[in-house]
């Protein structure tokens, strides 16, 4: 079997709908410390947003620029930094820190599609309006874990869903 480029894009762009999903289903279970299933369900939704971060990024590179490789960069850091249980190493809460950078990296990829007209500017629209709603309703509702970090987990898990929807829906040339 020969693994070719547009069949492990169309394989990143299902994982991509798999973790968005999974993203967007677990913002409406409410979170147990210690709870098995839901590390279960996190560790699974983690890696297949990572997997489809990088067929995100991968499918259009060249179309993205610098501030998108950037963007990438510093997502997939963030994203590989919250798989798996979460901890405290030197009082750095690394879940927190993680997911700061997840939004600021999809925040300058999201803008880098616009920019270079990689992706429909719908797509990155949900990635670019995560910082301000998760930072606007964070100051109405300052309690952590509120509505800025549950709107913002949605449309977050959204941006991963259309952008899967639109890679699959997308034509990859024969060979890169």
């Amino acid at each position: 079997m020969i693994v070719t480029f547009p069949a492990l894009i169309r394989l990143g762009a299902t994982t991509t709908l798999v973790g968005g999903g999974l993203r967007f289903g677990s913002s409406f279970i409410p979170w147990v410390e210690g709870s098995v299933p839901l590390e279960i369900l996190y560790f699974i939704t983690d890696v297949a947003l990572l997997f489809g971060l990088f067929a995100i990024y991968l499918a259009r590179a060249d179309r993205l620029g610098l501030l998108g490789l950037v963007g990438f960069a510093i997502a997939a850091v963030g994203q590989a930094a919250i798989i798996g249980p979460d901890h405290v190493p030197f009082g750095i809460d690394v879940y927190g820190v993680g997911v700061q950078l997840i939004v600021g990296g999809l925040f300058l990829l999201g803008v880098g599609m616009v920019r270079k007209g990689a992706y429909p500017a719908w797509v990155a629209a949900f990635w670019i309006a995560v910082p301000f709603v998760s930072l606007g309703l964070g100051v109405l509702d300052p309690t952590p874990y509120g509505w800025g970090y549950f709107l913002g987990g949605i449309l977050f898990s959204l941006g991963f869903v259309a952008a899967g929807l639109t890679l699959l829906r997308t034509t990859m040339p024969a060979r890169r």
